[in-house]
């Protein structure tokens, strides 16, 4: 490792290799994934490294008690996705939500979507099963083929090639449509392969995610010796920490260490994640043990709200908005700035999650459910939540 590369604090961006990864994809070929980390090293950014930046001094306002930030967009991005219809409908939602809560918003409504690299995800299980027969499960596209077969499900290292080019277009796109008021970008930091050739450096030896502008760390990677962590702790972005129901006050105070020892304004953006039923039990000693660091806390009433009716994930629109109004309520208790919302939504009228202006029950789900993993508000759905928080905020 040449030493011009390596932070002061002994990080490089290839640092994670020597940390148990979690939640990573199991490839059969380590010299084809070598190639396209090669590529990828010298491919185009997906965003510039100077509006990661940018996003980085807006909210620093967020820290200090000042505006409001909307995130969302779809649960995983499809290579099946039509880009430029993608975009223009996540930019007319953000437009339609913006109008209700900009006019209350005290300093600026800051706009993230979850696009132009949320390919990557998570499971809970290692494979998956129907009929009595077992596969390795469905990773996001950028890993393997949502089809059940074994060919669609083995992890294919030339994914992340084809995921860097759709989301390249993908974030073009949306600077053009957005020049003069950006919507930023943003992914959960899950394919680390992927990363780290995406890593850069600017002018003053700092180094970037030029993957998206924001990147966060997910409930199941969180752990403070581990690859995800360790790969984070080293980039300039904002990143983003989901905070769930195992999380203790002790390892988060270790996490916001580990993430930002020099308790940067706006760096960290703390992502609260518990479910409507929970929220008012674990999320006070989180708020107390970060009290005095310059974070943002926001919450994302989406998947601690999520059941299983047999085989179908279910989210409630009144459980949502339940938790949402929790965690303004334990923030104004706490002293705590209320700083935004994280949504996984559709600016297409699907089915997916019940209540308000959707689906009334679980019999109708299927009428027009089109996501490839967990259930997203539609459109409507997502317009009201945003009155809902507008009328909070006032």
């Amino acid at each position: 490792m040449n030493a011009t590369l390596v932070s002061a604090d002994g990080w490089f961006p290839s640092s994670w290799r020597s940390r148990p990864a979690r939640q990573m994809p199991s490839y059969g070929d380590p010299a084809a994934v070598a190639q396209v980390e090669t590529r990828l090293g010298s491919a185009p950014p997906v965003v510039a490294i100077d509006d990661a930046a940018s996003l980085r001094g807006a909210l620093a306002a967020l820290a200090e008690g000042r505006g409001f930030l909307l995130q969302g967009g779809d649960c995983a991005e499809s290579f099946d996705d039509p880009v430029a219809e993608q975009v223009a409908g996540i930019v007319d939602l953000f437009d339609a939500m913006a109008a209700r809560l900009s006019p209350v918003v005290n300093g600026g409504l800051i706009e993230v979507a979850r696009i132009a690299g949320q390919f990557a995800k998570p499971r809970s299980a290692q494979h998956e099963e129907h009929d009595g027969l077992s596969l390795p499960a469905y990773r996001g596209d950028i890993v393997n083929g949502i089809g059940f077969d074994a060919r669609s499900r083995q992890a294919d290292p030339q994914r992340m090639i084809r995921a860097h080019m759709q989301s390249v277009g993908t974030a073009a796109s949306l600077a053009a449509v957005r020049a003069g008021q950006p919507i930023f970008t943003s992914h959960e930091a899950l394919l680390l392969p992927y990363e780290e050739p995406l890593t850069r450096r600017d002018c003053n030896g700092r180094w970037w995610a030029t993957s998206g502008h924001m990147l966060w760390l997910g409930d199941r990677t969180r752990h403070v010796d581990g690859a995800h962590v360790e790969y984070l702790r080293g980039i300039e972005n904002v990143v983003g920490v989901k905070c769930g129901p195992s999380l203790k006050a002790d390892d988060l105070k270790l996490l916001v260490d580990r993430l930002d020892p020099l308790g940067q304004s706006g760096k960290l953006v703390l992502i609260a994640r518990f479910g409507a039923r929970r929220i008012e039990e674990l999320l006070p000693p989180l708020l107390r043990a970060v009290r005095g660091r310059p974070v943002v806390w926001i919450v994302d009433p989406m998947h601690g709200n999520t059941s299983m009716a047999g085989k179908r994930k279910v989210r409630r629109l009144p459980d949502i908005l339940e938790e949402i109004d929790a965690f303004f309520s334990i923030c104004a208790s706490e002293g705590v700035h209320p700083a935004g919302v994280h949504l996984e939504m559709s600016a297409l009228d699907v089915t997916e999650c019940i209540g308000g202006r959707g689906p009334a029950s679980i019999d109708e789900l299927d009428r027009n459910w089109l996501t490839a993993c967990d259930p997203r508000l539609n459109r409507t759905q997502a317009i009201d939540l945003a009155a809902h928080v507008a009328a909070l905020i006032r």
